[in-house]
Parts: C-alpha cells; sequence; structure tokens
C-alpha cells in the first residue's frame, strides 16, 4: 500500500506558469467529487494555488508597467 504525505506539509515550490494552471484545473475538479477530509485540504490547496498564480500576474503587469512595455504579456495557450 502507497501513502502520500499531503502536499500541504511538502514544502512549496515554484513551478512553471503553464503547470500552476493544470493543477488549479486538477484541484477543481477533485474539489467537485472529494469528501470530508480531502476535500478540506483539497480546497486548502486550490486557495494556495490561485493565491500563486494572482502574485505572479501582479508581479508580471507591474514588470510590464515599469518597464512601460505591457505587449511583452503574452499567452502561450495554442502554441
Amino acid at each position: 500500500m502507497l501513502v502520500l504525505a499531503p502536499t500541504s506539509l511538502m514544502p512549496p515550490t515554484p513551478m512553471p506558469a503553464r503547470r500552476l494552471e493544470d493543477r488549479i484545473r486538477e484541484l477543481c475538479a477533485r474539489a467537485l467529487y472529494e469528501k470530508d477530509p480531502l476535500w478540506s485540504i483539497t480546497v486548502r490547496e486550490l486557495q494556495s494555488a490561485i493565491q500563486e498564480h494572482a502574485l505572479r500576474v501582479t508581479n508580471l503587469a507591474s514588470a510590464a508597467t515599469i518597464a512601460g512595455q505591457p505587449q511583452l504579456i503574452r499567452e502561450r495557450r495554442g502554441t
């Protein structure tokens, strides 16, 4: 039997933006079907991932505004 530690106990590590978006999608899907106590853990992980994503978007917007080149922010979807 394989027992995994909850990811909330693991130290947070930065992940690439695309992988973070995929992680948010996965956690949303899991939150729909899990029951307590797993649901609570999943929701906490989802909140953390959303906060990290919001911070990244804020930092990108700030950097683009300060640099005066907002056109540098581009979507990678469809490539």
